[in-house]
């Protein structure tokens, strides 16, 4: 998270640190009026409540955020199964199914070739041959199945 997240708790602390030195100064200077520093110390005692709940919520937003870091984590494990359960369904060899992640994952011909040290041209025999078993046209159709399954799922 960034500054920018806390500044409204940043803030109401720089007040209520200002208010604390203000009521001490007051007091340490014996002014006598009490007016004035009971009309501070229910400001201070304002900002304080105010204070604490802006930090409970701030700690409620990280257990969320952390929570919700585990679903996306969990998710993109379910989703690498349910791609490769599909992969085996069609019928895609290991190195296949390799290939098939890595179009999926936006990788050009030319860059999956180099991570898999293989020539390009075998790269586009896989390519073909992973759109022929799967019934799609090419890539496009290929994502479009996946993220068409996610919606579908996200909305039932």
């Amino acid at each position: 998270m960034n500054l920018k997240n806390f500044y409204p708790t940043l803030v109401l602390l720089a007040a209520a640190l200002f208010f604390v030195y203000d009521i001490s100064a007051d007091l340490a200077a014996d002014e006598g009026n009490l007016l004035h520093v009971s009309i501070e110390s229910l400001i201070f005692i304002a900002i304080g409540v105010v204070l604490f709940h802006e930090l409970n919520n701030l700690r409620k937003l990280k257990v969320e955020l952390s929570d919700e870091r585990v679903k996306t984590a969990r998710l993109s494990g379910e989703l690498l199964g349910v791609m490769r359960n599909q992969f085996l369904q069609w019928g895609l060899s290991p190195s296949e199914s390799e290939v098939a992640l890595l179009l999926i994952k936006g990788l050009s011909m030319k860059e999956i070739a180099g991570a898999r040290q293989v020539k390009e041209k075998t790269v586009r025999q896989q390519a073909t041959s992973i759109y022929s078993k799967s019934g799609y046209a090419g890539r496009h159709e290929l994502v479009a199945h996946f993220i068409e399954d996610l919606m579908s799922d996200a909305s039932t």
